[in-house]
């Protein structure tokens, strides 16, 4: 994913019961609106290979970021 234009980064999570949520940031609306095809193949090689099903792909626009040492 980070290999695609515009992604400034990525988080994966691993909750109870092997739930997992996925977070991608991007640089705008039109980077996030052009990696949506290569997006999606992404992660259904993904969740296939880790036999996981995609519950929902939501978008949301980040508000304020507050993260200890970082600018």
């Amino acid at each position: 994913m980070l290999q695609l234009p515009g992604c400034q980064g990525i988080y994966y999570m691993l909750g109870k019961d092997n739930k997992s949520l996925s977070i991608t940031l991007w640089d705008d609306e039109d980077a996030l609106k052009g990696s949506e095809q290569a997006a999606k193949a992404i992660r259904d090689e993904t969740s296939a290979e880790q036999g996981m099903a995609i519950r929902s792909v939501e978008a949301f626009e980040v508000l304020a970021r507050h993260i200890k040492g970082a600018s």
